[in-house]
């Protein structure tokens, strides 16, 4: 992993510090909340789930936030938010009544945070590096997939949750403090048609904005669709390994779980090689290559005759995810205006998120009636729709909508 652009960007340097602090955290506080709320049932466990991924959903106003306001403001904001609920989780261990508000809160924080922090790249990072730069804030957030679980169930097994619950409220303190070194990053103005404050369209109106013009622009909307027919097929896996380990395999619990954190180690490992290989290739090569790769990783994993080439095909697909979001955050950089930067991200990952619920939905009826293998197959097949859907939409000749701002705005 090279480290220039860490040592030679401050201010990048920052927000990745922040990242990766915060994300180790949410990783801790995730398993403790799980195991606080177990004792409960499994019902009390998937709702407080849900009411975790729900609030995500709220993408393209939380984009409209973003571009409405100081970044770095909102962002240290939103990290101190979270860091407030989790320490009262800390101190109160509150029961399901006032948990699960306490939860959506939360997460809603998390999803007004993600695009500020997505945008704010293309302002503190050069153009020919954000894909670099995209590659180490995928390592940064990926901590929250292995140190994270690791370090909280250490935590939480030798000391309760209420401790755990107190390192992910730490974590989000010094998060908002790193979050300072960003210095400003007021919204940018439509370059074309600044109008007075007073005339500045609302909130909702914003929204709407951002809702349209993802209609309209061509990268965009095949981003929104390709991403969104993607998920809907791939993250069937996410149901469907424990039958194919369980069912097909014959594998045991700890097999499963290997296998399901070997999908979690491709994408670290996915991370660390692009953080110097990214900014070789295009954006689109990464989009399309990492969902052809995924889908291939899903199919060798349905195909897989012992658990450690289903492991294997797990990496693989892990590479493949990590290379996705790599390539799509990159383009949204590159080819949407600075001023709809924030709302195109939010659109994008609202999409994302939903697809995420109706593959839950979709899979378990199919995993029950093909099986967990044909399942795969359909869900790799499926996958590579979303880079059809694509391909014509990066062949659009948009003009790369670089502001006439970029490093140092103030």
């Amino acid at each position: 992993m090279t480290p220039e652009l860490l040592r030679d960007n401050p201010r990048f340097r920052c927000l990745w510090l922040s990242k990766a602090i915060s994300s180790t955290g949410t990783g801790v506080g995730r398993v403790a909340l799980v195991l606080l709320v177990a004792s409960s049932g499994p019902g009390a466990v998937s709702l407080v789930l849900v009411g975790t991924a729900l609030p995500l959903l709220a993408g393209p106003l939380a984009g409209a936030v973003a571009d409405r306001v100081d970044q770095r403001r909102l962002l240290a904001g939103c990290e101190a938010g979270q860091g407030v609920i989790y320490a009262v989780l800390a101190i109160t261990r509150p029961p399901m009544s006032l948990l699960l508000p306490l939860v959506i809160a939360a997460s809603l924080l998390a999803a007004f945070g993600s695009p500020a922090g997505k945008s704010a790249i293309r302002r503190l990072v050069p153009g020919e590096r954000r894909s670099q730069a995209n590659a180490f804030l995928g390592l940064a957030v990926n901590l929250q997939i292995i140190a994270g679980p690791a370090l909280g169930g250490l935590l939480a097994g030798l000391t309760g949750v209420s401790i755990a619950f107190a390192v992910n409220a730490g974590s989000f303190a010094i998060s908002a403090l790193l979050l300072t070194g960003l210095g400003p990053l007021p919204p940018l103005d439509h370059p074309e048609a600044v109008p007075p404050r007073a005339a500045r369209p609302g909130l909702l109106a914003d929204t709407m904005a951002g809702l349209r013009y993802a209609q309209r622009d061509t990268v965009v909307r095949g981003l929104v669709l390709g991403t969104f027919v993607f998920i809907t097929f791939a993250a069937v896996d996410n149901v469907a390994l424990v039958f194919l380990v369980k069912q097909a395999l014959h594998g045991s619990g700890t097999e499963y779980g290997l296998i399901a954190a070997t999908f979690g180690v491709g994408m670290v490992a996915a991370s660390v090689v692009l953080t110097r290989w990214a900014n070789r290739r295009p954006a689109a090569f990464w989009l399309i290559g990492g969902i052809i790769t995924g889908a291939a990783g899903t199919i060798v994993t349905g195909l897989a005759p012992s658990a450690a080439l289903a492991g294997a095909g797990q990496v693989v697909a892990g590479i493949g995810n990590t290379a996705d979001l790599v390539g799509t955050d990159t383009l949204v950089q590159q080819r949407v205006p600075a001023h709809m930067t924030g709302r195109a991200f939010g659109i994008v990952y609202a999409g994302a998120q939903l697809a995420g619920a109706l593959s839950s939905a979709i899979a378990g009826p199919m995993v029950a009636f093909a099986g967990p293998r044909v399942a795969f197959a359909i869900a790799g097949a499926g996958a590579l729709v979303g880079a059809a859907v694509l391909v014509p939409a990066l062949r659009s000749r948009s003009r790369l909508a670089e502001p006439p701002l970029e490093l140092g705005q103030p």
